[in-house]
Parts: C-alpha cells; structure tokens; sequence
C-alpha cells in the first residue's frame, strides 16, 4: 500500500530538525558554508524578499540538482559536500 501524504511528512519531520527564523540567521552567520535554499518559485519570491545569499532551487526540481546519481550538467554543485549544513524555507 502506498504512503499516504501525511506518513510521509511523519516520516520527514522525525528525521528533519526544524528551525526558528533566528535560529536559521543564527546558524547562517556561525557557519559561513551553510546554505539556504528557498524552495518557492523564483517568479513567485520578489527580488527584495529574498534572503541574502539564498539560492533559489524550486521543491521540485531539488531533489534531482542534489542528487550526485545524475549528469553533471542538472545538478547544483553547491549541494554535492554532504557535510554541508542546509536550511531549506
């Protein structure tokens, strides 16, 4: 039986620590390699909304640039360390 979509944020949320606005700003400027990604659309998050530094990678497309499987040329390079801490909004 498939996965309904609510085992499945279960699942995401036990295994993914959330974070507080503050508390992402904080680990940002603790640890000048962390990245933040937006999730949204790019067309949908005004330029001037937009977190410093954030890198704009679309839910959809984010698990496919970050898997390391795939051609070189569709993945995002900055997500290939997976030491790398990333705050995802």
């Amino acid at each position: 039986m498939a996965k309904s979509w609510t085992d499945m944020v279960n699942e995401a949320k036990a295994e993914v620590v959330g974070v507080s606005p503050a508390e992402a700003q904080q680990r940002l400027q603790d640890d000048q390699e962390a990245m933040l990604i937006e999730v949204r659309d790019a067309e949908s998050v005004p330029q001037q909304d937009r977190a410093p530094g954030v890198a704009m990678i679309s839910l959809g497309s984010l698990p496919m640039r970050a898997d390391l499987e795939i051609a070189e040329r569709l993945r995002d390079p900055r997500l290939a360390d997976r030491s790398r801490q990333v705050i995802v909004t």
